[in-house]
C-alpha cells in the first residue's frame, strides 16, 4: 500500500503516493474524506482551489514538472517505517536517505523538454496532513524521508502543527519552480542564440512552439494560486490559523515573482518569433525576387528561341547561314541590357 505516515507530538503526516483504489478506500474510511475528493484527484479532474469542509480542509494545487519525451526519470511511491503502512517500494527510500532536501526538480535528458502538471491534494486537520500526490512531486517524499528518519527534521517541519507543514511543503515546492523558470528563460537564450547564427527554420520553430507552450501551462497552475494564498493572506478562511499570516504573503510572493517572470518570457519569446516571422519572410522574398527576376530575364530570351524553333516556313532569314550567330548575339544583348536595367533601379 502506497501510505507512509510519522508522528510527531500527536500529529500525524500522512504520505499517499500515486494512490489506487485500495488506498482510496482505506482513506475513505480511516479519515472519512469525501469521495468526491478522493476520486478527482486519481482521475486527474481536480482544479485549483481551497474548499473547508465539515471534517477537513482541502486545498488542491499544480506544480510544474519538466519532462522530456523518451527518457524521463520517474520516481514510484515509497512507504517507510515508523507508523507505517506496508512499503512496495522500498528502493526509493533507500536513494533518498542520502539526499538532502535541497529538492531538485526532475530534468530528463532528451531534447524537447515539456512541462506536465504535478497533482497535489493536502488534507488538513487539527492532528494530521494527508498529502496526495504523483512521481511529478518527489519533493514531498523527500520531505517525509527526512522527518522519519531524524527528529531534527520532525520538529523543524512537523513542531508547529499540520498548517505549518502545509505551508513548508508548499513553500518547497513553490521555490522549486524557480528551476523551472530558469529553464524556460535559458531555453529563450538558445532560440534567440539559434536565430541569429541562421539554424535551421524548422528547429527554431518547434523550440519556439514548445517554449510558447510551457509558459501558457505554467500560467495557468500560478494564476488560481495565487488567489488562494491571497484569500488566506487576507483572512478569508477563518479555519486557517491567522499566526501564518506572513506565512501566506511569503508563498505569494512568490508566486507573483514567478508570475512577472512568465509575463517577460511571454514577451520575450513572442518577440524573437515575431522578429523571426519577419526576417523568414524577407529571406523568402528575397528568393522570389531574384527567381522572378530569373523569370523576367529568360521570359523574351525563351519566346525568341521559340519562334524560330518552330518547324514552319517564312521565318525571317530563316534559311540565312548567321541566323544562328546572330540570335544567340541579339539574346546575349537582351539578358544583359535587362539585367542593367534591373541594377539602375536597385532591383538587383
Amino acid at each position: 500500500m502506497n501510505i507512509r505516515t510519522v508522528s510527531f507530538n500527536g500529529f500525524t503526516f500522512v504520505d499517499v503516493h500515486n494512490p489506487q483504489d485500495f488506498e482510496l478506500k482505506f482513506l475513505k474510511h480511516n479519515y472519512n474524506f469525501d469521495q468526491i475528493h478522493l476520486d478527482d484527484f486519481t482521475q486527474k479532474q481536480q482544479v485549483t482551489k481551497i474548499e473547508i469542509e465539515k471534517n477537513y480542509i482541502l486545498v488542491s494545487l499544480d506544480f510544474p514538472y519538466l519532462e522530456k519525451p523518451g527518457n524521463t526519470k520517474k520516481i514510484n511511491g515509497s512507504n517507510g517505517n515508523g507508523h507505517h503502512h506496508e512499503n512496495k517500494h522500498h528502493t526509493l527510500t533507500q536513494a533518498l536517505t542520502t539526499t538532502p532536501v535541497s529538492i531538485p526538480l526532475l530534468i530528463s535528458q532528451s531534447k524537447k523538454k515539456r512541462i506536465r502538471t504535478g497533482h497535489v491534494a493536502f488534507f488538513i486537520k487539527e492532528k494530521y496532513l494527508v498529502i496526495l500526490h504523483d512521481e511529478r512531486t518527489p519533493q514531498i517524499d523527500e520531505i517525509f524521508t527526512e522527518c522519519q528518519q531524524t527528529l531534527k527534521k520532525r520538529e523543524e517541519f512537523m513542531g508547529l502543527g499540520p498548517q505549518y507543514l502545509f505551508y513548508r511543503i508548499v513553500d518547497i515546492l513553490v521555490d522549486s519552480s524557480l528551476q523551472v523558470i530558469n529553464d524556460i528563460t535559458s531555453t529563450i537564450d538558445k532560440i534567440d542564440k539559434h536565430v541569429i547564427e541562421d539554424n535551421p527554420a524548422e528547429k527554431i520553430v518547434e523550440d519556439i512552439s514548445a517554449t510558447r507552450r510551457n509558459i501558457v501551462v505554467f500560467q495557468t497552475m500560478v494564476k488560481p494560486a495565487m488567489n488562494i494564498f491571497s484569500d488566506l493572506e487576507h483572512h478569508k478562511y477563518p479555519q486557517i490559523d491567522a499566526s501564518l499570516t506572513s506565512s501566506w504573503s511569503n508563498i505569494k510572493d512568490h508566486l507573483q515573482r514567478i508570475w512577472y517572470r512568465l509575463e517577460d518570457s511571454k514577451e520575450l519569446i513572442e518577440g524573437i518569433a515575431t522578429s523571426y516571422e519577419s526576417l523568414l519572410t524577407a529571406k523568402t522574398n528575397e528568393i522570389v525576387k531574384v527567381l522572378t527576376m530569373f523569370t523576367a530575364i529568360l521570359l523574351p530570351l525563351t519566346l525568341l528561341a521559340s519562334i524560330y524553333g518552330m518547324n514552319i516556313v517564312g521565318l525571317p532569314h530563316a534559311d540565312k547561314p548567321y541566323v544562328l550567330t546572330s540570335l544567340i548575339l541579339i539574346m546575349l544583348i537582351m539578358a544583359i541590357a535587362m539585367v542593367i536595367v534591373f541594377k539602375l533601379k536597385k532591383w538587383l
